[in-house]
């Protein structure tokens, strides 16, 4: 690839910081995997203005109707909106 940046991967020890083109390797031994709720997928950026195209943000409901993504069971977020109109 001619542009962007080189991804690197290190091994995570939990809560890590954020760090530009890094990647945190965690063992799932000692760090288990849960599935997050689907609002949380796809969503835009938490910056003022960091929006995302459609495109994108429309990625989540075509991963749960194909059965990528599935309801993980827990509350639909803090306000109660969750994933209203999957």
């Amino acid at each position: 690839m001619s542009s962007g940046d080189k991804l690197d991967f290190a091994k995570g020890r939990g809560s890590d910081a954020d760090v530009r083109a890094l990647a945190w390797v965690m063992d799932t031994a000692e760090y288990p995997f849960y599935l997050g709720e689907i609002y949380h997928q796809f969503h835009d950026g938490f910056a003022l203005g960091e929006n995302y195209p459609d495109s994108y943000n429309n990625l989540v409901k075509q991963a749960f109707k194909d059965g990528r993504l599935r309801d993980a069971g827990c509350p639909n977020g803090m306000l109660g909106v969750g994933i209203a109109g999957l």
